[in-house]
């Protein structure tokens, strides 16, 4: 009895389900028994809980490893496509490695030759399982609706076959190039809007590729060699972000003026979130247009690489190892990244062999030195952030070597002590004052000497 009773407080007090006691032998075996069904039902909803969620974890851990590798999949291509100056030379790669993320049959990759004319193209690339070029009447769609439009379609009305297609006009918002056409997929499904995502993104990549290409040949053919200079310039400045992004608690300001000698300089500003800013700005070794496309090279890289990175020492490894996979020898580049974060007020700063850049964290100065190497120097060199957080504001400066190395007709430089004393006296200043102040104090010092290399600026200052 003692035992029986036991048992009952034990399960009693665990469930409370019932509130009331009794001494009461056959009550106290109902209840029991009633204690016995009520913990065994919960274990078995715990089970199917448990079921339930491990199900769930398991989609939620293959959609994640499913977008990982579409992500991968386009970063790779887009290195690919700017890894050689002819994006055509580049599409045997992509497709193969399109195949790792779409399991598709048959592939024809087109090019066009007139803009308006869909159906004189050149043959770029084709490869086919269970087809030929028979299915190329697909493309009599494309001539229905202008401009070209992506086309998916769960089966072939042209031929009245059951296999799924898609089709991916390569296009930019200078023409279009061509396209990319998909048909049927190996275990006879059809094609889905994420493969239509993937495809839209490879065709970009090839589009910027072709633009890229198109530019530079039609641009180059028509200069003589003392007409380098100017196309550099032209193409450097086409690099340069044409608006910055804006936020509540981040100003920023650039400046930009080229020299006769066109050099190497190159900014960019994204913004990643509402209170995330990334800044880089960089000088490319050499001048005219060799610069210049290593910039065309590096604008890439970088913007395809900074908003799915996971820290900034990612972002700076990745572009330095493709740079010293992909630049000549005798080819580098000094680079200082920025990411600053008003929300948790911090600032990672990254310092690639470039100036020595003052700034204040709370009024009080320090400076970023050059302690890493220039990129594209040593593949799998190291880079890490410096770190720093801030309680009441942040003021960041950088520039080039036309700034400090600025001369006046006696030949005198401007100077680093001159700059960092004229950034103590103006460091409460908006961004815009901090650029213009020491842009009217290096032309008041240069007077009308010659200026002999770009200067460029770029200004932050959070709080």
């Amino acid at each position: 009895m003692s035992d029986y009773k036991r048992i009952y407080n034990k399960l009693n007090s665990i469930l409370n389900a019932f509130s009331d006691d009794t001494d009461d032998t056959a009550e106290l075996q109902e209840r029991v028994d009633k204690l016995i069904d009520i913990y065994i039902n919960e274990l078995n909803n715990y089970k199917v809980k448990i079921e339930e969620n491990t199900l769930i974890l398991q989609a939620q851990f293959e959609e994640i490893s499913r977008t990982y590798e579409e992500l991968t999949t386009v970063l790779d291509i887009s290195k690919m496509v700017f890894s050689v100056k002819d994006p055509r030379l580049a599409i045997e790669n992509v497709v193969t490695r399109l195949k790792d993320v779409i399991n598709f049959r048959n592939i024809v990759v087109g090019e066009f030759i007139l803009n308006d004319d869909y159906h004189d193209f050149n043959l770029l690339y084709s490869e086919f399982l269970d087809a030929d070029l028979n299915i190329l009447p697909l493309l009599n769609i494309m001539n229905r609706t202008k401009p070209i439009k992506t086309i998916l379609k769960e089966r072939d009305e042209i031929n009245d076959y059951p296999d799924s297609m898609l089709l991916v006009p390569i296009k930019s918002q200078i023409k279009i190039w061509g396209f990319l056409l998909l048909y049927g997929k190996k275990d006879r499904s059809i094609f889905l809007a994420s493969d239509k995502k993937i495809l839209e993104s490879v065709a970009e990549q090839l589009a910027f590729g072709f633009d890229t290409m198109n530019y530079l040949k039609e641009r180059i053919k028509q200069q003589k060699m003392d007409e380098q200079l100017k196309l550099a310039k032209e193409i450097q400045e086409s690099l340069l972000p044409k608006t910055l992004p804006t936020f509540e608690k981040i100003q920023l300001s650039t400046f930009y003026r080229s020299a006769f000698d066109v050099g190497g300089d190159y900014y960019d500003a994204l913004k990643l979130s509402e209170t995330k800013l990334f800044a880089i700005l960089a000088d490319v070794s050499g001048k005219g247009v060799p610069a210049a496309l290593i910039m065309s090279s590096l604008k890439g890289v970088v913007r395809s690489k900074v908003e799915n990175a996971a820290d900034l020492g990612e972002v700076v490894n990745y572009i330095n190892n493709f740079l010293s996979r992909s630049l000549p020898s005798d080819r580098f580049v000094t680079a200082i990244f920025v990411l600053v974060d008003s929300e948790n007020k911090t600032l990672q700063v990254i310092n690639a062999g470039h100036n020595e850049s003052p700034f204040f964290i709370d009024g009080k100065f320090y400076s970023s030195k050059a302690g890493g190497l220039p990129l594209g120097i040593l593949e799998d060199n190291a880079y890490s952030p410096e770190k720093f957080e801030y309680t009441e504001d942040l003021v960041f400066f950088t520039y080039t070597d036309g700034l400090t190395e600025a001369r006046n007709p006696k030949k005198d430089e401007y100077g680093w002590e001159r700059l960092q004393s004229l950034m103590q006296l103006i460091k409460r200043d908006n961004t815009d004052v901090i650029v213009n102040s020491i842009i009217d104090s290096v032309d008041t010092f240069v007077e009308n000497a010659e200026q002999h290399d770009d200067t460029t600026l770029l200004a932050i200052k959070s709080f």
